[in-house]
């Protein structure tokens, strides 16, 4: 069960590692700077975001979890670090909602404290999140395809033992049967169950019971009895033999958390694609009239910003010079582009088709529309019914 540019983000800065991993992230300590956290965090209370002991609401994505204890288990490591709040953990959707307060506590501290427990905590708004999802959607695949090809091999193995009566087969020929039975179910002991051993591993040396660990031991039991019983009929455990029975229960466990993985790959794509519209960089007018690309964290309510047609507007603000369509339809449904000129409100999110246009900035950050769009969609799927 489990339960990236100057400075580069953190999504690149965190390696890749398993879940029994316990050394610690060097990207973590990334996200203690400000303009970091305000990627995935946003101030409460009304404070501004740079006011002196403002508590902050983060959204963060979990992975490696599987049931909803793997969310009470990441909630008690959240709540039991020094500086935090409130947390609250999505067992459907793998997203958390975490209130902690600055200067009592940074997200490098939190994280490591959820990271200790075998989850990886990573931003909810990281860029690297989908191709990482694909990647272990990819592997499961893998898992599930040995696990499915093994299973209907060693149910054809252990479909003449059914069909014939006591002694109506001969000996050797029975023998030789199981022995194929044990050797196609190697591969998936060995392959197909990784995830539920490296996890039941896992629960003992944190001395915790996820759903995990009683899988684990169910087929590592079954895989043993249905051994002996395979070379020494006569022993203590008898001469019967459930390797049908163990593939068949891991093909259908692994079935389970592949569709599980593509209903949560769909919903978190449809938040990606709101949370991702706004633009990396954009061109920013200077004091002496000239313009330079600069990224989106460093743009300023009054800053005179130049948008080219296809990108998408990066903060709330009014037309000052140009005319132009913009579609609006992610964030207002509206599927017509609307025609917006000088002296004309433009939201972040929305995207400009047809003509560059400037804008001065009025709104930026979690103040504009698009952000508390963004803010109402987290509090939805981290929110439990």
């Amino acid at each position: 069960m489990k339960g990236e540019a100057a400075i580069p983000s953190a999504a690149q800065a965190v390696p890749a590692f398993g879940p029994t991993n316990a050394e610690p992230l060097v990207g973590f300590s990334l996200l203690d700077e400000r303009d970091e956290w305000l990627e995935f965090s946003r101030p409460l209370d009304g404070a501004g975001s740079h006011a002196a002991g403002t508590c902050w609401e983060s959204t963060i994505v979990f992975e490696g979890m599987h049931c909803a204890a793997c969310a009470v288990t990441i909630e008690q490591a959240l709540r039991a670090s020094p500086g935090v709040r409130e947390a609250e953990v999505s067992a459907a959707s793998h997203r958390g909602r975490v209130v902690w307060e600055e200067g009592a506590t940074l997200p490098s501290r939190w994280m490591q404290a959820v990271q200790r427990t075998g989850y990886r905590p990573l931003p909810a708004h990281d860029a690297f999140g989908s191709a990482r999802r694909q990647a272990e959607t990819r592997k499961m695949m893998w898992r599930l395809g040995v696990a499915g090809v093994c299973m209907m091999q060693v149910m054809m193995y252990a479909t003449p033992e059914y069909f014939t009566a006591p002694g109506e087969m001969a000996p050797d020929l029975m023998r030789l049967l199981r022995w194929a039975q044990w050797v196609l179910s190697i591969p998936v002991l060995l392959f197909s169950c990784q995830p539920f051993f490296a996890n039941a591993l896992l629960d003992l040396k944190l001395r915790r019971v996820s759903m995990d660990l009683p899988v684990a031991l169910g087929m590592l039991i079954t895989f043993v009895v249905s051994t002996l019983g395979t070379f020494e009929p006569e022993g203590v455990f008898g001469h019967q033999v459930y390797f049908d029975s163990l593939t068949m229960f891991v093909f259908f466990l692994l079935t389970g958390r592949w569709l599980e993985l593509r209903l949560r790959d769909r919903t978190a794509g449809a938040l990606e694609a709101l949370m991702h519209r706004l633009p990396e960089s954009v061109q920013r007018q200077r004091a002496d009239g000239g313009w330079e690309r600069v990224s989106v964290r460093r743009v300023r309510v009054g800053d005179v910003l130049r948008v080219l047609p296809g990108e998408a507007f990066p903060a709330d603000g009014v037309l000052l010079r140009g005319s132009t369509s913009v579609d609006e339809a992610l964030l207002t449904g509206e599927s017509t582009p609307l025609a917006r000129g000088a002296g004309e409100q433009v939201i972040a999110g929305s995207h400009n088709l047809t003509a560059p246009v400037e804008l001065r900035v009025e709104q930026v950050g979690a103040d504009t529309r698009y952000a508390q769009i963004v803010a109402l969609m987290e509090q939805a799927s981290t929110g439990k019914p």
